[in-house]
C-alpha cells in the first residue's frame, strides 16, 4: 500500500457521532469563554461578533451531525484570529481554538485532519502575536494547551473505540451463545429421539414378526419398546433439567453413560445383530469423555437400526496408552452404502463431530463396501479441558 493509499483512506473515516449530552456542557463553556474575554480585554463591536459567530459554530458543529466539522473547526480558528488580528483584543477566546482542537482530536477519525486543525489553532496565537507584538500575547502556552488537547483527544478517541469494539464483541458473544444454545438443544433432542425411536422400531417390528405363531415373544418385545420408551423419557426430564441449570454449554453426563456394553446389550435386545468389544482399560472412562463415547455409539448404533437393521454390527472400544486417546469404531456390514440412507452430511453426523471436536478430537465416517464405518478418536486430555460445543 502506498502512502498515497494510505493518505486516502485516512481522510475517508467517518467522523463519531458527539454525544448530545455533552451539549449543556460545551454551550456552558463556550458562552463562559466569550463572556470572560469580553469582560478582561473587551474588543469592538465586529470583533465580538466574529467571536460570537466562532462560538455558535463549534456548538452547532457539536449539536448538528451531518455539519463538516473539519471545515467549520477551520473557520473558527480563522474567524478568531481575524477577531484579534488588528489589536489582539479578546485574548480568551483562544480558549476555543483549545476547544476546537480537543473535538476534532476526539470525533474526527482522520488523524490528517486532526493534525492540520491543531496545527492551525497552535499556529493562530503566533500570528497575532507577530502582527501586534506590543500587545504581548503569549502564544507559547496556547501552542502547547492545543497540543496538549491533541493528545487527550487522541486517547479519548482511541478509548472510545476500544469501548466500541468490546460492545460489538459481547453482542457477538452473546448472539453466538443463543446460537451454541438452540444447536445443542437440537443436538439432545436428535439424540434422544432417533435412539429412542430406533430401538422402539426394533422391537415393534420383531413383535410383529412374530405376533400370530409365538405371543409370548411378541409381548416380550413390546415390554422392551415401553421400557425403552420409559427409559427416554427419563432422559428427556434430565435433559431438560440440565438446559435450565447449566450455564456452560456443554452435554451434561448421562446416568450410566460409561455402560457401552449395556447400550451394545439394549439394542441386541431389540434385535439388531451387534457385538462390543470394550476393553477394561476404556470401560470404565467417565466425565465428558464417557458422555462422548455414549453418545456417538448410541447415533451410530441408531443409524444402523433406522437405516440398515438386517446388517451385522460391530463396536469397538480400545485404550491407547501411547497417544493417551480412547479409539471407538462402530461398523456395520451387509447391505451395501448405495442401499442405506445414512445421515451424512446432516444432523446425526454432524453432532457426532461437534462432540469429538468439543474434546480436541476427531471423527471419520465414510461408506464401505458392504456397509458404513464410523470411527472416532478422543484424547483423555479431553476431560480436563471440554470446550462449548458450537
Amino acid at each position: 500500500m502506498t502512502w498515497w493509499t494510505r493518505w486516502h483512506d485516512d481522510l475517508s473515516k467517518p467522523e463519531t457521532t458527539i454525544d448530545h449530552r455533552q451539549l449543556p456542557i460545551l454551550v456552558g463553556a463556550a458562552t463562559a469563554i466569550v463572556v470572560v474575554a469580553q469582560t478582561t480585554d473587551p474588543g469592538t463591536a465586529v470583533e465580538l461578533v466574529l467571536v460570537v459567530a466562532a462560538a455558535m459554530g463549534l456548538v452547532l458543529s457539536a449539536a448538528v451531525d451531518r455539519l463538516p466539522r473539519a471545515v467549520i473547526a477551520v473557520l473558527i480558528t480563522v474567524s478568531l484570529t481575524t477577531a484579534m488580528w488588528r489589536d489582539g483584543n479578546l485574548e480568551v477566546a483562544l480558549f476555543l481554538c483549545v476547544l476546537v482542537t480537543l473535538y476534532s482530536a476526539w470525533h474526527l477519525g482522520s488523524l490528517t485532519k486532526a493534525l492540520v486543525i491543531t496545527t492551525a489553532a497552535a499556529v493562530a496565537p503566533l500570528l497575532v502575536s507577530n502582527a501586534i507584538p506590543e500587545e504581548e500575547i503569549a502564544w507559547t502556552p496556547w501552542a502547547a494547551a492545543n497540543v496538549l488537547m491533541f493528545v487527550l483527544g487522541r486517547n479519548l478517541r482511541r478509548q472510545r473505540v476500544l469501548i466500541e469494539q468490546l460492545e460489538a464483541a459481547r453482542e457477538a458473544l452473546a448472539q453466538q451463545a443463543v446460537a451454541d444454545e438452540r444447536q445443542r438443544i437440537a443436538r439432545d433432542l436428535h439424540d434422544l429421539a432417533g435412539h429412542t425411536l430406533a430401538a422402539v422400531l426394533l422391537h415393534v417390528t420383531g413383535a410383529r414378526h412374530v405376533l400370530r405363531r409365538d405371543p409370548d415373544e411378541a409381548e416380550r418385545a413390546l415390554l422392551e419398546a415401553e421400557t425403552v420408551g420409559r427409559g427416554s423419557l427419563d432422559q428427556i426430564r434430565f435433559t431438560v433439567a440440565s438446559l435450565r441449570t447449566s450455564e456452560r454449554g456443554t452435554d451434561p453426563a448421562l446416568p450410566g453413560s460409561p455402560d457401552l456394553i449395556g447400550l451394545v446389550e439394549e439394542y441386541r435386545r431389540a434385535g439388531l445383530d451387534v457385538t462390543g468389544l470394550v476393553t477394561a482399560s476404556a470401560a470404565g472412562i467417565e466425565g465428558p469423555v464417557g458422555t462422548a463415547l455414549h453418545r456417538i455409539s448410541r447415533e451410530a448404533l441408531a443409524n444402523v437400526a433406522r437405516h440398515a437393521p438386517g446388517n451385522r454390527v460391530e463396536l469397538a472400544v480400545e485404550l491407547d496408552a501411547d497417544t493417551d486417546e480412547v479409539r471407538l469404531v462402530v461398523a456395520d456390514h451387509g447391505r451395501g452404502p448405495a442401499a442405506q440412507h445414512h445421515d451424512h452430511g446432516h444432523f446425526g453426523l454432524v453432532g457426532m463431530r461437534e462432540r469429538a471436536r468439543a474434546l480436541g478430537g476427531e471423527l471419520d465416517a465414510a461408506p464401505t463396501a458392504d456397509g458404513w464405518r464410523v470411527e472416532a478418536r478422543l484424547p483423555l486430555a479431553g476431560a480436563g479441558r471440554e470446550q462449548s460445543l458450537p
